[in-house]
């Protein structure tokens, strides 16, 4: 911790102090996974969780299908279909991941819009 740091936090009401201590702690994996089904896009990520699991089962009978295919042309397009499903689950986890990101990034935002409001309605007028 730099000497900013202390002495912004020893400038801290005993009720600041308490907010920004409850509000620097990041919430547990779940928390954030639960919070990304609440909000604006909480209806959008459920049903990409829902897209997501149908394309696992596909991807899933795809494979099943591959390992029981008799020729190679029918070998080749259950692969294929294997490949494309389990290509676009990927990417739905990765876009999953970036909303839970986002999520991070607007709450260190709205954390500075608090202290900088806090400290501005302490400024001589």
């Amino acid at each position: 911790m730099s000497d900013l740091d202390k002495a912004i936090r020893e400038g801290y009401s005993a009720e600041d102090a308490e907010l920004m201590q409850r509000l620097a702690a990041d919430p547990s994996m779940l928390r954030q996974v639960l919070n990304a089904f609440q909000g604006p896009f909480g209806a959008f990520n459920v049903l990409g969780v829902l897209v997501t699991l149908v394309l696992l089962a596909a991807g899933g009978y795809c494979v099943w299908r591959f390992f029981d295919a008799a020729d190679v042309r029918d070998m080749l397009i259950w692969g294929g279909g294997a490949a494309v499903a389990l290509c676009a689950v990927s990417m739905i986890k990765v876009w999953f991941w970036m909303e839970m990101q986002r999520n991070a990034t607007v709450r260190e935002i709205k954390r500075l819009e608090l202290q900088v409001s806090r400290l501005t309605a302490r400024l001589p007028q």
